[in-house]
């Protein structure tokens, strides 16, 4: 029995790490004050050959953190949320200011320069992953 245990318990590593991303450039803007959201952006890229879904994010930092992606409607640009993200093996997706981004509603407290805070990434698998983002200016 104790044997079945250790080889379960050997095997939770590649388990969760089946479905790390590779993430660069994790930053934020600082907000401004009296503002009660934020916006984050990194670059997320799957080194596995396996797609990962993201199917929501949460911080510590925010009430409410969303994944959204700008889209044009005609000629006028739209916000809106993405439910769930598919990465495919061996794409990268970069989260930036016009495009996809994580939002956060109702900040605990502002988000000030040269602070950090982290986000949760939690996938369809079960299996999550953080990252830590610097505020700048």
């Amino acid at each position: 029995m104790f044997k079945t245990i250790i080889a379960v318990l050997s095997l939770l590593p590649v388990i969760v790490a089946a479905e790390t991303l590779k993430i660069d450039d994790a930053w934020a803007r600082a907000t401004i004050p009296g503002t009660e959201n934020g916006a984050a952006y990194a670059t997320l890229e799957n080194l596995k050959d396996t797609p990962v879904e993201i199917t929501r994010i949460s911080s510590d930092v925010s009430k409410v953190a969303e994944v959204h992606r700008h889209t044009m409607s005609g000629d006028v640009m739209k916000m809106e949320e993405v439910k769930s993200l598919s990465i495919a093996p061996g794409e990268t997706i970069k989260f930036q200011p016009g495009g996809y981004h994580f939002m956060l509603f109702g900040l605990k407290s502002p988000l000030e320069a040269k602070e950090s805070f982290s986000l949760t990434l939690h996938f369809q698998s079960g299996s999550k992953q953080t990252i830590q983002f610097l505020v700048k200016k």
